[in-house]
């Protein structure tokens, strides 16, 4: 065996610099392969010196993968740290390390969807739309900003910790209680689109009845029985088409049909 291959800090940022570009080949075969592929070329081309061992690093990462972008980190450096080991002729298979990817790439897909889609990009535009609405003009660059920093802060963390716990990464993840945290952010998440529904929806009626000599506006019955009991019928209607298999299109286009012919008969 020859001299021993170790990955620098270096190639690790460039693990992680490339790890960004992971769903920039996207597609419907294979998902992210491609850019998971493209992350790992220089991994591969650094610790196999021949062709034959390059082709095969290469058609070890072609196979399917699919995860969430910004969590996928610790995948990228728990592999290369694998790959490492591998070349340095440790008793690491290929099957070894499609397991790990295939065995990881779902959890951590969880938890970038419960945690930073369902729970902190709804808070953060949340705050940064109300900042909008009040006439700060940097809002929209704020929501840019803080998104970006946790994004590439947790991508950059990921890579390394990955490469540097890849051992006990498993163990980490388990004493971190990963599936409470996941069920509290989608928790919170529920609680904060059902702000944004009352606070944002504006959706009222201009419908009123008759007892007796009085006219009564149905808007404040309705206020009375519940508040902003039209917004929420709203999004449970949408929540319940998409739940069916709605397209997204398909219901927008719906809401605009529906809003110009009931406000057309001053029903809204």
């Amino acid at each position: 065996m020859g001299e021993k291959v170790t990955l620098t800090k270096k190639d690790l940022n460039k693990l992680f610099i490339r790890s960004n570009a992971i769903q920039s080949a996207f597609n419907f075969e294979r998902q992210q392969a491609l850019g998971f592929e493209w992350a790992m070329i220089p991994v591969i081309n650094k610790l196999y010196p021949t062709k034959e061992e390059r082709i095969a690093g290469y058609k070890r990462h072609i196979g399917y993968f699919n995860s969430h972008p910004w969590t996928c980190g610790p995948i990228f450096g728990i592999v290369a740290s694998m790959e490492e080991k591998m070349a340095n002729g440790d008793e690491i298979s290929e099957e070894n390390i499609q397991a790990v990817k295939g065995a990881l790439m779902g959890p951590l897909a969880g938890i970038g969807d419960s945690l930073l889609w369902s729970t902190l990009r709804p808070i953060t535009a949340g705050i940064c739309a109300s900042l909008a609405l009040s006439g700060n003009g940097i809002a929209p660059l704020v929501f840019v900003i803080i998104m970006n920093v946790i994004h590439f802060g947790m991508q950059y963390w990921g890579v390394h910790m990955g490469y540097n716990l890849a051992d006990q990464f498993m163990d980490k993840m388990e004493s971190m209680q990963i599936k409470v945290w996941m069920e509290a952010a989608t928790i919170l998440g529920l609680f904060v689109v059902g702000g944004l529904t009352a606070t944002w929806l504006n959706v009222t009626t201009k419908l009123t009845y008759n007892v007796g000599d009085a006219a009564i506006s149905l808007q404040s019955t309705l206020d009375a029985i519940l508040p902003k009991m039209l917004p929420l019928v709203c999004t449970l209607a949408v929540f319940g088409l998409l739940r069916k298999g709605k397209s997204t299109t398909w219901v927008m286009m719906a809401i605009v049909v529906v809003g110009l012919v009931l406000g057309f008969f001053g029903i809204l």
